[in-house]
């Protein structure tokens, strides 16, 4: 439910909460020349549940979703999908394996511009439309048609740029289309950023309805109150460290705030005292 004063973004009922889906073990991610942008990052994810990853910015937000995706190969640790160890070496592999990304920048990663709204919705998943080398168009339409209902997106006509439609519903397009690669994991990196508040109550609906139907769910949000609102749990990182994990009454303002300078206050110190041992 939307308050007019936005502190609550939707009400949450009481939740069936699957078992494990997702296992992260040790993910660190080197940065080029020295350190780590991630550092032993680990967690877990069950069917049905919306996990929230919050902390400033440059705290690795992104970065973990990339690593998830395969877009790191570089990086090290263990990720078991459904208990089985997988190893995420390229985008292909992890969409074909179960994960769909939704990320921060629509308009430069999440969408075509000089496509129609009809083929930005099929882009990722047009291997479930062909046979051979025939694309079968009425299999596709039916599936766009299901999508546009399903996610309530207002379009006039689907031959139409992509452009030609709102913020808020290019932003549902660009959901709709990690969803019809039939996804176990949903990630997504800023789901309301440059949205009005009716159409970021409208993302974080589907976002329920998906975790409902059993789907694992990772949001991403530098908004305090959109991360308490939608998450059944969350972590917080901060420079590359995982420094708190909460879930129910223990996601509060107060402590997700805490937690996310407790890096910045350890990264100090590890600053003074390399200034010291050069000093002395």
């Amino acid at each position: 439910m939307v308050g007019n004063s936005g502190t609550k973004i939707i009400s949450k009922e009481e939740k069936n909460i699957g078992e494990e889906l997702l296992k992260v073990d040790a993910l660190t991610l080197p940065r080029k020349g020295e350190g780590y942008t991630l550092e032993n990052i680990s967690f877990s994810l069950k069917s049905g549940e919306i996990l929230g990853i919050y902390g400033l910015l440059g705290a690795g937000r992104t970065e973990l979703l990339e690593c998830l995706m395969g877009m790191h190969p570089e990086s090290t640790g263990e990720i078991y999908l459904k208990g089985k160890k997988i190893i995420p070496k390229s985008i292909w592999g992890q969409i074909k394996k179960g994960f769909a990304l939704i990320p921060e920048d629509r308009q430069r990663e999440g969408l075509v511009q000089v496509l129609s709204i009809a083929k930005n919705m099929t882009l990722a998943s047009l291997w479930n439309y062909t046979k051979g080398f025939h694309l079968i168009d009425k299999k596709e339409n039916e599936c766009i048609t299901d999508k546009i209902k399903d996610l309530e997106i207002k379009v006039a006509d689907r031959k139409l740029p992509i452009l030609s439609l709102s913020g808020g519903n290019q932003q549902k397009i660009v959901i709709s289309k990690g969803i019809m690669t039939s996804p176990k994991i949903l990630l997504l990196d800023e789901p309301s950023r440059g949205i009005d508040i009716g159409a970021k109550a409208d993302v974080f609906r589907i976002i329920n309805k998906y975790a409902d139907q059993g789907l694992g769910i990772i949001v991403i949000s530098s908004e305090l109150k959109e991360i308490i609102g939608i998450s059944d749990r969350v972590i917080v990182l901060s420079n590359g460290k995982l420094t708190g994990e909460f879930k129910g009454e223990e996601i509060t303002e107060e402590a997700l705030i805490k937690a996310s300078a407790a890096g910045q206050v350890s990264k100090n110190s590890e600053k003074v005292i390399k200034a010291s041992s050069k000093n002395s």
